[in-house]
């Protein structure tokens, strides 16, 4: 079955203007700066896969206006206000493009205790796990449309995405995972299903998550 990510290199589409990332705070300073990790995970999304989507946007739910902050959106079954969401993915209207609004405080927040946020690899975890969520919304809504529940098809391709990030950021240590220290990538495994087998069940993921990154093929790197 050929990989969903297969990139189109040397095609038309890599020159594909990528998304504008805007940082837009209001009495808010963010505990790091998640615009070069926002970068660098842009761009290493498929160039296809980003077509009509303008910008993203990197901002704080307390700086909200009133009206926005009473706002609700719906995710699966349940409405939420705004003020309590991770991220947003506005879809092209008649007088623009698709645009992203990430809220830096909301996902930061569940991290903020002790010295977690001063770790690079959970910096990534943190933006990767909302920013890849809401270009799955774009992916599903403007370039794969899906006949399923929109939540379920924006996790998948958040597992896709970042697996594909991951691939290109440590390449290195992937290797070293394959190759001779593979007891320890082993324990890692049991490690990381136990974990998730947990949050599936707290309902931290979703059922479609968990498969998507659990399936049998989930090791194949994207070309």
């Amino acid at each position: 079955m050929a990989d969903p990510l297969t990139s189109t290199v040397n095609s038309p589409s890599d020159t594909i203007r990528l998304p504008k990332i805007l940082s837009r705070y209001s009495d808010y300073v963010p505990p790091f700066d998640p615009e070069p990790i926002v970068t660098r995970m842009v761009e290493s999304v498929p160039p296809m896969y980003l077509v009509g989507l303008s910008e993203i946007v990197l901002t704080n739910s307390s700086g909200l206006s009133r009206k926005r902050r009473r706002s609700i959106t719906k995710s699966r079954t349940r409405k939420v206000r705004i003020r309590a969401a991770r991220g947003l993915y506005h879809s092209a209207r008649n007088d623009g493009l698709a645009w992203i609004e990430i809220f830096v405080d909301n996902a930061v927040e569940p991290w903020r205790r002790g010295w977690w946020l001063k770790l690079p690899f959970v910096r990534e975890f943190v933006i990767a796990d909302v920013l890849f969520h809401e270009i799955g919304h774009h992916i599903h809504s403007a370039i794969k449309p899906e006949f399923r529940e929109r939540e379920d098809v924006a996790d998948v391709w958040k597992v896709r995405l970042k697996r594909r990030y991951d691939q290109r950021r440590h390449p290195v240590l992937r290797t070293l995972l394959r190759t001779v220290l593979t007891p320890l990538r082993l324990l890692i495994g049991v490690i990381t299903r136990r974990f998730d087998e947990d949050a599936l069940k707290r309902g931290r993921i979703s059922r479609a998550e968990f498969a998507e990154f659990w399936k049998k093929d989930r090791g194949k790197s994207p070309r």
